[in-house]
């Protein structure tokens, strides 16, 4: 195709008028001054809260509202997880309500998973550029994501509960129930230096041991996690800590939702291992959010494990399996604390006895071994 022919397209499409262009308005504004003129304003007009729009009628059944298609959670309920979330509107009053089903994936987390660099061979990347389905997906979220206000996560902390997601539950779930908490990748606090990529998966140092996870992100969120894990406010979880030092651990992770406050948190890092202690520092990690939907912490990811808003601290208590059998969000409440301890210690329980039930063949071969077994001297052959 000649140069001046592609020119002379692209000019035609850019003067294509467009869906909401000048004529289209005045066509909107004309028929707005007709309906106005033909139905008179009377002394009580119809409220929105009557199931009417004012310009086009009453809705009928199963007609969507343009704001479900740009809204994440139009029934005001993640998605995945079903927790009820508040809208962010003024005079709204959001009590949180209890987690009544675990949270988590379905499948266990693996090293590389959710990395934000990308791997794809260059055949992958060229099917998934060309897949009509991934492009219209990927179209959707990019959408909702710049339709979405800049302070909406911000409007969400109210005055009375603080930004709380969801109350602790009481009871653990049940490890046959429970789902699993996904791998994440990112720099740690070390100055031992990274990995071989630049960064540490977060699955490798969690697997294995009782885990009890602080997410945060600004110091709002980090305050909200103190009032879980701090040596004040609970000082029976670091006596687990000090008691269990092989089977019990802590491990924070710093989440960044910018390019600039990921550099803020890198420039002033030396401050931060100031207040953490150098044996935490290995798993103190920084996790950026993705800016492409395809590598990362996604929105489905976050979900799923009850992330629902970045400026809000969060916990989760991991099992040896990177299993969520418990999560607690914002602000301590009475009794999450006696919650999560307890469940701390049943964790601690079932590790001690997993660990029994797998020794028991060695302890066998080991009284085996231990035993005097006399092995009978052989029949002497009978004299000529």
């Amino acid at each position: 195709m000649a140069k001046g022919t592609l020119i002379e397209l692209l000019l035609a499409a850019a003067s294509r008028p467009h869906a909401r262009c000048l004529r289209r308005g005045q066509r909107s504004i004309s028929q707005i001054r007709n309906y106005a003129l033909a139905h008179p304003k009377k002394d009580k007009p119809s409220t929105p809260s009557e199931g009417a729009d004012p310009l086009l009628g009453p809705r009928k059944p199963g007609q969507v509202p343009l704001a479900v298609g740009i809204d994440r959670n139009p029934e005001n309920k993640s998605a995945i997880s079903r927790i009820p979330i508040p809208q962010g509107v003024k005079g709204e009053r959001f009590v949180p309500s209890p987690l009544a089903r675990p949270l988590g994936l379905q499948t266990p987390p693996q090293p590389g998973q959710n990395s934000p660099i990308d791997q794809r061979t260059w055949e992958q990347k060229k099917a998934d550029f060309t897949d009509y389905e991934r492009a219209v997906e990927r179209r959707q979220i990019y959408l909702r994501t710049f339709l979405r206000p800049y302070y909406q996560e911000w409007s969400r902390l109210d005055k009375e509960f603080k930004g709380k997601s969801f109350v602790a539950n009481e009871r653990l779930f049940r490890k046959d129930k429970a789902l699993y908490f996904p791998n994440m990748w990112g720099q740690t606090l070390s100055k031992n230096g990274q990995g071989p990529d630049g960064g540490y998966d977060t699955t490798p140092a969690l697997r294995g041991k009782v885990s009890v996870v602080g997410i945060q992100s600004a110091d709002w969120a980090v305050e909200q996690v103190d009032t879980f894990l701090s040596e004040k406010a609970n000082p029976e979880m670091q006596r687990l800590l000090k008691e269990h030092p092989g089977k019990f651990q802590r491990a924070d992770i710093n989440i960044q939702d910018n390019v600039a406050k990921a550099f803020l948190v890198k420039l002033f890092s030396g401050r931060l291992r100031a207040t953490i202690p150098e044996a935490r520092w290995d798993r103190y990690f920084f996790i950026k959010l993705p800016r492409d939907v395809r590598l990362g912490l996604s929105d489905d990811i976050r979900d799923a494990m009850g992330f629902l808003n970045t400026q809000v601290g969060y916990v989760y208590l991991l099992d040896a399996d990177c299993k969520i059998r418990w999560a607690g969000s914002g602000h301590a409440w009475k009794g999450e604390l006696d919650s999560l301890n307890a469940g701390i210690k049943r964790l601690l329980e079932e590790a001690n006895e997993e660990r029994k039930i797998n020794d028991v063949p060695a302890n066998r071969l080991r009284n085996i071994l231990a035993e005097d077994i006399q092995v009978p001297n052989p029949p002497m052959a009978a004299a000529a």
